[in-house]
């Protein structure tokens, strides 16, 4: 199975909603084993989430979509844009947070959500590589 981790820039588990970390760790859990694949950039980890009321706008000055439209800002679209055009091969995801529309979201679509203390990645590696079964339980219970 691959599993996102949701990060900041320092290594750490990113702390808020996982649509806003920076990058994403991806890795394949097999057999206990967690290897580390790649990072992946998240082009709305910089972003402000749009909302009408405030005038927050998205504009190409402030974001590099490589060519690509620009995503959804807010709501469902976003998270069906983040599905996938970042994580379309992903199984589990750990993050600090997330808001009720893209819990719902990514659960109705297979993803499991993990949620942990804003730690090093590094220490949580080692914990689900110390203690799989612990690791396997908590999976089972994302159900």
């Amino acid at each position: 199975m691959k599993i996102a981790i949701a990060c900041d820039l320092e290594g750490n588990v990113f702390p808020g909603h996982f649509a806003h970390a920076p990058k994403f760790r991806i890795y394949q859990y097999e057999n206990g084993q967690l290897r580390l694949l790649e990072e992946r950039e998240n082009p709305l980890g910089s972003l402000p989430d749009y909302d009408e009321h405030h005038g927050h706008e998205i504009t190409r000055l402030n974001a590099d979509f490589q060519g690509e439209e620009m995503p959804p800002a807010h709501g469902l679209p976003k998270y069906s844009w983040l599905r996938s055009k970042v994580l379309p091969d992903v199984d589990v995801i750990i993050a600090g947070g997330a808001c009720q529309t893209s819990y719902r979201y990514f659960t109705s679509q297979g993803v499991k959500m993990l949620f942990t203390e804003p730690v090093e990645v590094s220490a949580l590696e080692e914990y689900i590589t110390s203690d799989p079964v612990s690791f396997e339980e908590a999976l089972r219970q994302a159900e």
